[in-house]
């Protein structure tokens, strides 16, 4: 609920509430699914210690320059794109993506870190009778689903406190967060449920008791957004996909007025490929106006100066990062009544807390979106109100600006604010067949995906099976066991912490990294120390990014500059700037190993990213 709730009505709206949370109780009873226990290791899967090398760079390029024609290309490497990658190439369909920078390099790795079905939807659907609202809730409960079963590693339930301080909201806030419960039906994740006051700061003891009357909590789930586009890129790839990082679509391919494909040129070596396609997939996010610019021009070219967006209404988004003592380490709070309405996250994520967010409009997309001074101090002042110590600036590790996915129908006048668009998805086929999704967030790529394909079946008329995305494991989550972090730990004599974080964020394929890591002692290196000839441990260094975690991020994730690796394949640059800036000359020097760069290339993409990570300070 985005609750910047009103008083109930009437007397009569309590009973109803009252009887629709009694209701909400005998329901989750008899609807929980009990737990399997595994007891013994002979019922476990066994540690996968190697795979086959997937196709290098090298070779993905070479299918690109070969392949005279592939029944979808895919422009856009983010959640919907890479979804859409996997969709269409497990029915078999020939599929190629390009990306113009990495995968999840925009909105998608800048999210707020949930899989949620959006109560603050729900409050809009039940005050303003709108199904349209309660139907967005409804999808997005079922993908929430989706997400934590077809990525465990990535994807955990989250508990989430709403602090009460006023006794009439008692009644509204477990209502809304029973009916949540309700329409969650049998893939609800946990009930919701009510504590007093002293039981409310036992669990979050941070919290400024002066008025606090009772906490509500709900359930919703938490993951690792960049990761799981990382591991969508990568099951695509593993599915027969063709799918590339730093390939940027220069011009759109023309016959007949049909869209056929695209030009487009590797930011690496400045080659150009011409790739033709049956269909072509416009899913660039906050930049789809680019593409659709394109597409209207008969020669596929964008115009020489940047449009005013037509379809995208760019609004900024920002988080902050704070140390972990700021939220408990196993609830998240969540803010409903900020002074402008908004909704506000508090929540612990990666051994950190993840605060936010803004909601300021733009009048254009940014190429590299950065946060504000007055954006930090906003989230800083709405945790104030929740915290009893003092919330200090310089406590912030990193800051960041997304750019929120909020779409319109170009093909209808319509204007207005952002808090008047639905945060739905919009899917269209413009009259050069050119298929363009937007919008949506990250807990529905899966169904987004899933109708682009189908779209793209039908403008095709390719005789291809349906979507089998429910039911694919993505990669790190086949054979995914709660153990996993404990039997690496034992197997490898590795430290806990190490152990949580691979399992956590690779799942299965964290053997292959520890592999790496007992192979060779320099691959025992934390990363921000690899180019020092000091004496090297992990004492040295508070977060567990390994020479080893690189490596395999080259090998198997298509990791080609030090910010793919600090940014989106580990998160350092989220969680602590200054770590990450520390860490630049020893990931360059690894990279630069690895890929063979010469010095100029060294230096180049050292003060590159530099100034990257300079955008989280």
């Amino acid at each position: 609920m985005s609750f910047a709730f009103k008083a109930l009505a009437s007397k009569r709206a309590l009973l109803t509430g009252s009887a629709i949370a009694t209701t909400a109780l005998s329901y989750n009873y008899f609807t929980q699914t009990p737990t399997s226990i595994v007891s013994n290791d002979a019922d476990l899967p066994p540690l996968i210690q190697s795979r086959p090398t997937p196709p290098s760079r090298e070779e993905l390029l070479k299918k690109l320059e070969t392949t005279p024609n592939f029944d979808v290309l895919i422009i856009g490497g983010g959640a919907t794109g890479t979804g859409s990658a996997v969709d269409a190439a497990t029915r078999g369909l020939n599929v190629a993506l390009v990306e113009r920078n990495d995968f999840a390099s925009g909105t998608s790795s800048k999210s707020t870190k949930m899989a949620h079905g959006g109560v603050r939807y729900l409050e809009k659907a039940v005050w303003q009778f709108s199904k349209a609202q309660l139907d967005l809730v409804i999808e997005a409960l079922n993908e929430r689903n989706n997400m934590i079963k077809t990525a465990p590693h990535l994807v955990t339930v989250l508990p989430i406190l709403i602090p009460v301080y006023t006794y009439w909201q008692i009644p509204y806030f477990y209502v809304g967060t029973k009916m949540y419960d309700i329409f969650a039906g049998r893939q609800n994740l946990r009930s919701s449920y009510l504590m007093g006051q002293e039981k409310t700061l036992a669990f979050a003891p941070n919290l400024d008791p002066t008025h606090l009357k009772a906490g509500l909590v709900y359930h919703d789930g938490s993951f690792n957004d960049s990761r799981l586009n990382a591991s969508l890129a990568v099951t695509a790839i593993e599915n027969g996909a063709t799918a590339l990082n730093y390939v940027e679509v220069t011009q759109l391919l023309k016959k007949d007025g049909k869209t056929i494909g695209a030009l487009a040129k590797d930011r690496e070596t400045g080659k150009e490929y011409t790739i033709k396609a049956k269909t072509v997939v416009n899913a660039t996010g906050p930049f789809s106006d680019i593409i659709l610019d394109m597409d209207k021009d008969p020669q596929g070219i964008a115009p020489k100066e940047i449009q005013k967006p037509k379809m995208v209404v760019p609004s900024s988004g920002v988080h902050i990062v704070l140390p972990e003592y700021y939220a408990p380490k196993q609830l998240g709070i969540l803010d409903a009544s900020t002074s402008d309405g908004r909704v506000m996250f508090f929540l612990p994520w990666q051994g950190k807390v993840l605060a936010g967010t803004t909601d300021v409009p733009l009048d254009k997309v940014p190429e590299n979106p950065v946060p504000t001074e007055a954006d930090i101090q906003d989230i800083l002042q709405e945790l104030q109100h929740y915290i009893r110590f003092p919330v200090k600036r310089e406590d912030v590790l990193s800051a960041w600006s997304g750019i929120r996915p909020l779409v319109r129908d170009p093909r209808k006048a319509n204007t207005g604010g952002t808090q008047n668009l639905v945060r739905n998805h919009l899917l269209f086929t413009s009259e050069s067949g050119l298929i363009t999704i937007s919008g949506g967030k990250w807990t529905t790529y899966r169904e987004m995906a899933e109708e682009t394909i189908n779209e793209v079946v039908k403008n095709g008329q390719f005789p291809v099976k349906g979507s089998v995305t429910k039911n694919l494991i993505l990669a790190g989550g086949e054979n995914y066991e709660k153990t996993l972090a404990p039997r690496l730990a034992q197997k490898y004599q590795i430290t806990g912490g190490l152990a949580e974080h691979l399992a956590a964020n690779y799942g299965t394929r964290a053997p292959l990294i520890l592999e790496l890591y007992k192979q060779d002692v320099e691959n025992q290196v934390p990363v921000a120390l690899a180019a020092s000839k000091e004496l090297r441990s992990f004492e040295a260094f508070e977060h567990p990014f390994s020479v080893a975690e690189l490596k395999y991020g080259i090998k198997y994730e298509y990791v080609r500059t030090p910010a793919d690796f600090l940014a989106r394949r580990t998160r350092l640059a989220f969680l602590d700037s200054k770590a990450a800036q520390r860490s630049i000359d020893g990931v360059v020097k690894v990279l630069g190993d690895e890929l063979n760069w010469d010095e100029a290339k060294r230096a180049e993409e050292t003060q590159k990213t530099v100034e990257f990570v300079k955008t989280f300070n």
